[in-house]
């Protein structure tokens, strides 16, 4: 692929720029859970070292928040997923109807988290190192966009509490939709770049998009062994650099 202006840049949210691992456990813990959400601050939820290893260990199967709900009531019952397959397989099982049930109780959360204790619910969410400056330097760049299965108002406000002034119409909520087909309809056969920690979303044969697998988030060591184009956390600010420039 011929690397000539424009470019476009296109980054995954959790487990590349955000390390949301904290959040997601304890606001779909609360959702599954139907803990209330008043004035006061939330329960804090009983996992000890091995369930946090547990859930982590199976982090790089989950693809929306509703995956979280779904994921800590496996682990509760000692059936945490050992492949993406399996995983899928109890997906399948509870069928979309309920999945999108779960959706909707975990976004709750969120929002009233937000509403009420806003400073704790952002805490949740810190950044990998040295990912706010290469933010901060993008800001303005009218072809850098995240893409995410969150929800953009929620990105906003998370990069806000960071000090980046990011515009939310270049936040992009993919939800089931494929990254990369958003990537072609927008870029119309434009050079782009897309790093992502979930190797699903990647084709590293695409004629026009470089597709990168980022090693620093929650992605599938399994997966990234197998990967032709990876980046670690230390190479990520010089790859950008030179891709936007």
């Amino acid at each position: 692929m011929k690397n000539t202006e424009p470019n476009w840049l296109f980054l995954d949210f959790d487990g590349v720029l955000c390390d949301s691992l904290e959040e997601c456990l304890r606001s779909s813990w609360l959702a599954l859970s139907r803990v209330a959400i008043g004035p006061a601050t939330p329960p804090e939820p009983p996992f000890d070292a091995e369930y946090r290893r547990a859930f982590l260990g199976c982090r790089p199967f989950v693809r929306s928040g509703e995956d979280y709900l779904v994921l800590h009531s496996l682990v509760q019952q000692g059936r945490g997923p050992r492949s993406q397959a399996e995983f899928d397989l109890e997906l399948g099982r509870l069928g979309r109807p309920a999945l999108d049930g779960l959706k909707t109780r975990l976004y709750q959360v969120r929002e009233e988290m937000l509403n009420r204790h806003r400073s704790l619910w952002l805490s949740w969410n810190p950044l990998f190192a040295g990912i706010r400056e290469v933010l901060q330097s993008l800001e303005a760049h009218p072809r850098a966009w995240i893409l995410s299965t969150k929800k953009a108002s929620f990105i906003q406000e998370i990069l806000s509490y960071q000090g980046i002034v990011w515009p939310i119409e270049r936040i992009q909520y993919s939800g089931s939709e494929s990254k990369l087909g958003f990537v072609e309809s927008l870029t119309n056969g434009g050079p782009s770049l897309l790093v992502d920690d979930q190797i699903d979303h990647l084709n590293f044969h695409h004629p026009t998009c470089l597709c990168a697998l980022a090693l620093w988030g929650y992605v599938d060591p399994a997966s990234s062994s197998g990967a032709p184009s990876t980046v670690t956390l230390v190479d990520f600010p010089d790859l950008v650099s030179s891709w936007v420039s």
